[in-house]
């Protein structure tokens, strides 16, 4: 996990490199703002969830069941009962962001409809130990460098065409791409290595918490590969890392292969039934 944390946050030196050329007093107003910019990130993360999917935050009224589950699991977990939202999206998903008191549970309708109640249990605790564990904020702040340069590569690669050259942007195009494709190669990886440790990690929180790995497994084999519309598996895309599993249109590499997940498990099954 050092290894994957130290070159996540390397990518910190290649972008803030070049400010450090400029005078002292512009160098750190640059700082600054990047510091204001991943704090508002870190603390509005259960915000930027609720728009970002269009969560609805429920009451005990709305989803008994749910909210009795997801409290249940707070005691277990000696934490506090995060809120509860639901997205309107028939992909089955989960997910989990926020800190402190600002946290946000969010699971969809497809994975209501989905999974069985040990099942669903198994999801929420996932999710809860993401939370328990702070790793919102680890992997907004680790990620943020890759998160950058990935969208101005897409950005520059979407506007190198003939549109370009004739309105006469092409070179700035062509330069953007220049100068994220080599943050992207020195920040994906450690990024991507780090969210799939998160991603076991969360697991093993999650068999602490229920004490039931199978269904957790269980969970994620019935979630793999679930075929999904696309204006689904859009609305989940930006925050792929933040799933449970990966959505179909999200950056590829975030989660572990589900099989060695499922291989996991069943490896920590076999040790609780010894």
């Amino acid at each position: 996990m050092l290894a994957a944390l130290v070159l996540a946050l390397a990518g910190y030196a290649v972008l803030l490199g070049p400010v450090f050329l400029l005078p002292l007093s512009a160098a750190l107003v640059v700082c600054g703002l990047l510091i204001t910019v991943l704090g508002g990130l870190v603390l509005s993360a259960d915000r930027l969830a609720y728009l970002a999917t269009k969560a609805v935050a429920i009451d005990r009224e709305d989803h008994p069941e749910l909210f009795e589950t997801v409290d249940r699991l707070a005691r277990q977990a000696d934490m506090p009962r995060p809120p509860v939202a639901v997205i309107p999206s028939d992909e089955p998903n989960a997910l989990s962001a926020g800190t402190g008191d600002r946290t946000v549970v969010c699971v969809t309708l497809g994975l209501l409809k989905t999974l069985e109640d040990d099942e669903l249990e198994a999801v929420l605790a996932h999710e809860m130990a993401h939370l328990k564990n702070g790793d919102s904020s680890v992997m907004t702040v680790a990620g943020f460098p890759a998160t950058l340069a990935f969208a101005l590569l897409r950005t520059a690669v979407d506007n190198i065409d003939g549109k370009a050259f004739f309105l006469g942007y092409l070179g700035v195009a062509i330069y953007l791409a220049a100068v994220s494709l080599p943050l992207v190669a020195v920040t994906l990886p450690g990024t991507l290595a780090l969210s799939r440790y998160r991603e076991y990690a969360a697991d093993r929180g999650a068999v602490a918490i229920t004490g039931n790995p199978v269904a957790l497994g269980t969970a994620l084999g019935k979630l793999h590969g679930h075929e999904t519309p696309e204006t689904d598996a859009r609305s989940m895309a930006a925050f792929n890392a933040f799933c449970i599993v990966p959505t179909r249109l999200g950056l590829p590499g975030t989660h572990p292969p589900v099989h060695k997940r499922i291989r996991r498990l069943r490896e920590l099954a076999a040790e609780m039934e010894a």
